[in-house]
């Protein structure tokens, strides 16, 4: 009999609600993030081009000015190096206050005239003006032009050519070369950026798995709310019932002494007088579970020697199979704080549910415990393993009440073991072994 929480159809909606629920945050989160940070990366382009722009329109009306006030000095003998006396004075002050990492004069075949600093020698060339030989050539042809940005020794440049006419109409080069520092910002703003989007991302992935397994314990939650509610009920009804089925079972047993005290024949005794008390014994265990069931287990809790209550058990312990008990001895003197029947109970339980499980096959049930280290405390584990076929499906459902696999018996003893285990303080877990058989793990703490 499997009566495990099933969800019903107004709960599973509820479920679904919320799954949806948090699958759209997640999806909004997600998109506010991409939406911010494409428009991060649309403002970064914008604010370079903008930037840049803005640099070739100061530079290109710088070199208009310069070129045309530099044209009344130029020599009629461009190569004339005497005749730059008057000239390299105007190309200092432009580079002063312009701020231009350097002003010079070339020819046609990219020889520096005349500099600024006077850095470099007369007729010098700068070959990596080749570069620009497009920029150059539209110069020569009375245009204004910038070139494309340049890196060199992990400076950024740009530069800007404007025509220079001597009286005679001979052309020469006005170049002023500028540092673009601003484009150092940007690439800070760019590493910014890109480290943004992936910590955002990151967050998003640490906001969505907090969401889900929010979602997930809270959805747990409510279902094991939903579950205790069902087995509240469940409680009450049986404890009901078994009130109902207490009296009237009273009355059988009473019945029955009284008639086989009149008409039992001991010369030929008849063992139906036997299954009637058998019988009445099974269905009162079965109203003591579900009483126990309906109800918190109350502790009497004394300091008990554990060897002795697990051999109390196995004394007590009878069953019509042919099997046999192994007690491995505990270690000695090993005392533990507890409600010495109620733990009494639950061996018993663990017990007879193993030889159950054999199904009145010969075979043997080992009984040990120990002293082990867990979760950080010092705590008593006992084991209960028998030669019986193993759980199948998983073996945690077998502590769910009324959850059974076998053709008799009710699925409350381990339900109500569970239950005295934890209050305990402890914990009960089931398992098969390798080998073959189950085996009935639960632990305790140690009286300190």
């Amino acid at each position: 009999m499997n009566t495990g929480f099933v969800p019903n159809r107004a709960h599973r909606r509820l479920m679904h609600r919320r799954k949806l629920l948090v699958a759209g945050v997640i999806a909004a989160v997600f998109f506010f993030l991409t939406a911010f940070n494409l428009g991060s990366y649309l403002f970064y382009k914008q604010l370079g081009n903008h930037l840049e722009q803005s640099l070739n329109m100061k530079m290109r009306t710088a070199a208009e000015l310069a070129s045309y006030l530099i044209g009344n000095y130029l020599p009629d003998d461009i190569y004339d190096i005497s005749g730059y006396y008057m000239i390299r004075p105007i190309l200092s002050r432009i580079h002063e206050r312009q701020d231009f990492e350097a002003v010079y004069l070339i020819d046609r075949r990219y020889n520096v005239l005349v500099e600024s600093s006077q850095l470099l020698e007369f007729a010098t060339s700068r070959g990596y003006l080749r570069e620009d030989s497009t920029a150059i050539s539209l110069a020569l042809e009375d245009s204004v032009t910038t070139s494309q940005l340049h890196i060199v020794e992990d400076n950024i440049f740009k530069s800007v050519y404007a025509p220079v006419y001597n009286v005679f109409g001979e052309t020469v080069i006005l170049v002023m070369e500028a540092n673009v520092d601003f484009l150092q910002i940007i690439a800070i703003f760019r590493r910014g950026l890109y480290i943004g989007a992936v910590i955002s991302m990151l967050l998003l992935g640490l906001v969505s798995i907090f969401l889900i397994l929010a979602t997930s314990l809270f959805l747990k939650t409510e279902t094991k709310l939903f579950e205790s509610q069902r087995l509240a009920s469940m409680g009450q009804m049986a404890a009901t019932v078994a009130h109902e089925i207490r009296n009237p079972l009273g009355i059988i047993k009473s019945t029955s002494d009284l008639l086989k005290e009149e008409y039992y024949d001991r010369e030929n005794p008849n063992e139906l007088w036997n299954y009637i008390n058998d019988e009445i014994k099974r269905l009162n265990r079965l109203v003591n579970d579900f009483l126990a069931l309906s109800r918190e287990p109350k502790l009497v809790q004394t300091e008990t020697d554990l060897g002795q209550l697990l051999q109390d058990a196995v004394s007590t312990f009878r069953t019509d199979n042919n099997l046999t008990v192994n007690l491995i001895a505990p270690p000695p003197n090993l005392r533990i704080y507890c409600d010495a029947d109620k733990i009494h109970q639950v061996v018993l339980n663990l017990l007879l549910n193993a030889a159950q499980a054999m199904e009145d096959r010969p075979g043997e049930i080992v009984l040990e415990s120990d002293i082990v280290k867990r979760k950080g405390r010092t705590i008593v584990r006992v084991r209960i393993r028998d030669d019986g076929p193993g759980i199948s499906g998983d073996p945690q459902l077998i502590f769910e009440p009324f959850f059974t696999t076998k053709t008799r018996g009710t699925g409350l003893g381990l339900a109500v073991s569970k239950s005295i285990i934890e209050k305990h303080g402890g914990e009960i877990s089931a398992g098969n072994r390798p080998e073959g058989g189950t085996e009935f793990v639960f632990w305790l703490p140690v009286k300190n």
